[in-house]
């Protein structure tokens, strides 16, 4: 498994709608392949509470409050 790190400042946010989103490259994912999560104040990572969608040249994930991200890229 690999992972990868994003602050929350990389994140985008949107007035309009009242969320923050961050833009994936797709590559050769697809949503199935990732795995979202938080990091905490004590520096662990636990499950985030975001939609993740799948579009055609990106992956898109979408979070009401701006976090720091870590995605766990799934393996076959």
């Amino acid at each position: 498994m690999q992972t990868k790190d994003y602050s929350r400042e990389e994140l985008q946010y949107h007035q309009s709608e009242n969320n923050y989103t961050l833009i994936v490259p797709k590559k050769f994912l697809s949503a199935k392949d990732i795995i979202v999560k938080k990091k905490n104040s004590d520096g662990s990572f636990s499950n985030a509470d975001v939609e993740v969608r799948d579009e055609e040249n990106h992956i898109l994930i979408i979070t009401t409050i701006p976090i720091d991200i870590r995605l766990e890229i799934l393996e076959e």
